[in-house]
């Protein structure tokens, strides 16, 4: 009996006959025939999704700066488990969330500019001091 091609497997057999199934992070079909090389199709690497940022799910993604989350492979539809989302604007500061941009409140000022590690941003949204004789 033929192997399964890279990027797929049966358990426990591994073989053609058995029906090959892609691995985790990877999408395609793998059918068997009667012609040399004994199987049609492939499994091919999942992109990295929305709001992430690598080459695929096997190689790794990471959440774009303003994201969290994490992205892992799996051998369902759609093939990656979890996915990265916008970090709520902070403390002293308002906008829809860091990725689309935030902007200090009223009475504070600063900026607030997105980052790729926890916790996803930098805020120097600071009070403004009363000016003098008020």
């Amino acid at each position: 009996a033929v192997a399964c091609p890279s990027n797929s497997a049966v358990w426990p057999l591994n073989i053609v006959p058995a029906g090959c199934i892609c691995n985790a992070g990877y999408q395609g079909a793998v059918s068997a025939t009667i012609l040399c090389p004994f199987y049609t199709n492939s499994c091919r690497p999942i992109v990295c999704p929305a709001n992430s940022d690598g080459a695929s799910v096997i190689t790794g993604c990471s959440c774009n700066a303003g994201y969290t989350g994490a992205v892992s492979a799996v051998t369902t539809s759609p093939f990656y488990a979890s996915s990265c989302s916008a970090v709520p604007c902070p403390a002293n500061s308002a906008g829809v969330n860091v990725p689309a941009g935030c902007a200090c409140n009223a009475g504070y000022s600063g900026a607030v500019a997105a980052l790729t590690s926890n916790p996803f941003y930098t805020s120097s949204c600071s009070a403004v001091a009363c000016p003098a004789n008020s």
